[in-house]
């Protein structure tokens, strides 16, 4: 079977998937919307599993919504299967004590909340991949059949209409359609610049390829990253002499803690908006995912890269300059350094991406990482379940959102790396008081600059 793309209208989305049904389909099923991807594995024409890029909607958050396992128990199996592997729901029929019949009805009724909700969608763009491996994934097999399953979901999506019309929301997916339309704004902005039709043919395959790799990061489950050698020796002298983890030791290392926690989402339950939050929900497990994350090749990069130390430094002096004006925006300092260095997490992992893969010209570079960088940060932001500060940091939207201005304010005492977006942003207004928070936060942040490395 060929791989499939293309937009449907909500009266279709059944249609594809009877489709899929009659030929026997065996692969994955990618339906984005505005600003979510659900994802639909399918196995000799029916439903095998369903998951999604947003937190909340995933199978661990479902479970912990309905009260049909502990966030202990859920998290311990998180971590394990993130850690060595394993399919998180083997990890919790073998280590949680779930019954494998508990998990498939839990695992058929997330499906069919996940359709309803497409079905009130105006327009939903698919993509499907025959090449996934469904059947090295399938400890559990929901085997619901596609007709059925819309059935369910059109009566439930009556039923349950949602409470209020959903806002306008921009397209903040990485799927094909949206990195298609992006790259080509990207090249309207660069009118005036010769680039060779070859070149342009090129840049354009490496931004769809770079797209798709980080949407299959997204969609994936927990969005962690690889901690690199530097981070990795100094998280582990901090375990050695028994003393936590701090953010200056990794902020690679905190935003991995941050989307285990966070990624279970459920209603009033706790989130962390900062490292030391996410410490703090670890609990006493804490160090013993940190080693475990450390002792996984995937999510431990052993080469330094030459873009380490440049990062480093501006993340220092981001960190520095956060601490001097978290009380300019009445935010606890933890929190304030955590809003400060997750951007750098977030445009570390796009510039490498880009870097690592041909792209014409310094010019074009330069405006994809622009681009890319709030469609990222939002895409992984909600992957991870993070707060909405965090989010807003990251993306520096809504301009107006306290931590999106904070962000801002480390920006203009730091300094930057690349140039974020600010278009259609109002100029910050700057008080005497605010002035001179912004001058002391400059002289921490060069201090932090200028500080003698740490020994390897």
């Amino acid at each position: 079977m060929l791989d499939i793309s293309g937009t449907l209208g909500r009266l279709y989305l059944g249609d594809l998937l009877e489709w899929l049904h009659l030929t026997h389909a065996t692969g994955r099923l990618l339906l984005s919307t505005s600003d979510v991807t659900r994802a639909f594995d399918m196995y000799c024409g029916r439903i095998a599993f369903a998951s999604s890029s947003r937190a909340s909607e995933r199978l661990g958050s479902w479970l912990l919504h309905r009260d049909l396992a502990s966030r202990e128990v859920l998290l311990r199996a998180l971590v394990v299967s993130q850690t060595q592997g394993e399919l998180f729901t083997s990890v919790l029929e073998r280590d949680g004590g779930l019954a494998h019949a508990g998990l498939v009805d839990a695992g058929r009724a997330l499906a069919t909340a996940l359709v309803s909700r497409l079905l009130r969608e105006d327009r939903v763009r698919f993509s499907f991949d025959p090449t996934w491996p469904v059947a090295d994934h399938k400890h559990i097999d929901l085997e619901m059949d596609c007709r059925n399953l819309v059935m369910q979901a059109a009566y439930r999506a009556d039923t349950n209409p949602p409470v209020e019309a959903a806002s306008q929301v921009p397209h903040t997916t990485l799927d094909t359609a949206t990195l298609e339309a992006l790259f080509w704004h990207i090249v309207g902005e660069l009118e005036g610049e010769l680039v060779d039709a070859a070149d342009l043919a090129g840049a354009h395959r490496t931004f769809l390829a770079v797209g798709d790799l980080l949407n299959r990061w997204v969609v994936q489950g927990p969005p962690l990253l690889p901690v690199g050698p530097d981070d990795a020796e100094r998280v582990a002298r901090r375990l050695e002499a028994g003393r936590p983890v701090r953010l200056e030791d990794s902020p690679v290392l905190a935003w991995n803690l941050l989307a285990l926690v966070n990624g279970l989402d459920a209603p009033d339950g706790p989130n962390a908006a900062s490292a030391d939050e996410a410490w703090a929900l670890a609990g006493p497990d804490a160090p013993g995912w940190v080693r475990m994350i450390l002792a996984n090749p995937r999510w431990r990069r052993d080469s330094r890269s030459d873009c380490d130390d440049p990062f480093r430094r501006a993340t220092l002096a981001r960190v520095a300059a956060a601490r001097k004006l978290a009380a300019t925006a009445g935010l606890a300092e933890d929190v304030a350094i955590t809003v400060a260095a997750l951007p750098m997490v977030v445009l570390e992992l796009v510039a490498t991406a880009l870097a690592c893969s041909p792209m014409t010209g310094p010019a074009l570079q330069h405006r994809c990482v622009h681009h890319l960088l709030p469609l990222v940060g939002r895409a992984a932001g909600t992957a991870a379940g993070l707060p909405q500060a965090l989010v807003a940091a990251i993306t520096l939207s809504p301009p107006r959102h306290p931590a999106a201005r904070f962000a801002r304010l480390v920006g203009m005492a730091a300094g930057e790396l690349i140039e974020l977006e600010v278009s259609q942003v109002e100029p910050l207004e700057v008080d005497d008081d605010l002035a001179a928070a912004l001058a002391a936060a400059r002289k921490a942040a060069e201090r932090a600059v200028r500080a003698r490395p740490e020994p390897r």
